[in-house]
């Protein structure tokens, strides 16, 4: 679980970096998330499925641990 703490507060500090500057150099709020739009159309669909397996890894393996943890626990 420590791990997904991990991964969204990195999420959010990224978000938070990219929002800063844009805000900086004075672009609108609703064009600080284009960003998101514009790596999504410019990916193949290779580079798509590697880009929401590393996304989904932290989840499994959480859940992966978890599980273990669960059967130990009911030995």
């Amino acid at each position: 679980m420590k791990i997904l703490f991990i991964y969204l507060v990195l999420a959010i500090l990224g978000l938070t970096i990219v929002i800063s500057i844009d805000w900086l150099t004075g672009t609108p709020f609703s064009k600080s998330f284009n960003f998101l739009g514009s790596v999504f159309a410019t990916t193949t669909f290779q580079e798509l499925v590697i880009l929401i397996a590393f996304l989904c890894f932290p989840v499994a393996v959480t859940a992966w641990e978890a599980l273990k943890k669960n059967k130990k626990s009911r030995s």
